[in-house]
């Protein structure tokens, strides 16, 4: 009986070690370029199909390797054949091709790109996060190319009307303050639909509508609200909002539910 606590513990201890090294396993395949993408994730998703895929599990940054790396490998799964530091060395040589490029706003290129901004992140948004974060959707108007609107993860929705030489964030005071998906109507380019989302998890707070040229934002019916879980559900995310360009009132919503 005295040797029970022991083999308690010896046991314990073996499948804490399986349960690592399979961890680490799948983990070691995503940095050794030597494996098949497709063999990798073969091996995540089975070690995910026996263990808890919540926060800190790893879950989260398999799914974004996988979804950040499955085209550049599609079909053949080959992870050698593609150089990792592609867009580097491809910007590197923009660069060098194009003279030296000076930090700040409205930087030039010669051949004929500008940085429109917007800039100075410590003071563009009244918001407790300050800055407008990774820039997810924008829209130019075919008509008016002064006239911008653009998305941003933390940041939310702007829009300029002098080409991108002056900016205004008009979202601050929404629930949420990430935009990942715009959607503007085929003959008015003042009726505007958006997504407002939380900006580190991803969570939709509900489709909102302007018929102002995004200077006024209203709730629409698709909320988490009016459609619980096994609809819109409160944890789930939408991805896509398009209007069909010839029949009028017509929306395409993609969502991961």
């Amino acid at each position: 009986m005295n040797n029970l606590p022991r083999a308690i513990l010896i046991i314990a201890c073996v499948a804490f070690a399986g349960q690592a090294s399979a961890q680490s396993s799948y983990k070691e395949m995503m940095k050794d370029m030597s494996f098949n993408f497709y063999d990798v994730c073969e091996t995540a998703d089975a070690y995910f199909e026996t263990h808890d895929n919540g926060k800190g599990s790893g879950w989260k940054g398999y799914q974004r390797w996988k979804a950040e790396n499955e085209s550049k490998y599609y079909p053949s799964g080959d992870r050698m054949i593609v150089d990792p530091y592609f867009v580097t060395k491809t910007y590197s040589q923009f660069v060098n091709e194009n003279g030296s490029v000076a930090k700040g706003g409205g930087r030039s290129f010669e051949n004929g790109w500008r940085d429109l901004g917007p800039f100075n992140v410590d003071n563009i948004t009244s918001h407790y996060s300050p800055g407008i974060g990774r820039v997810e959707c924008f829209w130019v108007n075919p008509t008016n190319d002064q006239h911008i609107y653009m998305g941003s993860r933390s940041g939310g929705f702007w829009r300029t009307t002098t080409g991108g030489s002056s900016w205004v964030n008009t979202t601050d005071s929404l629930v949420a303050s990430g935009v990942n998906t715009l959607a503007v109507y085929p003959t008015n380019s003042d009726s505007i639909l958006i997504n407002v989302r939380n900006g580190g998890n991803s969570t939709t707070h509900g489709i909102y509508r302007s018929i102002d040229g995004g200077l006024t934002w209203t709730e629409t019916n698709f909320n988490p609200t009016n459609l619980p879980w096994g609809g819109l559900g409160s944890n789930a995310q939408i991805l896509y909002i398009k209007y069909h360009p010839t029949i009028p009132d017509l929306v395409f919503i993609g969502s991961n539910r």
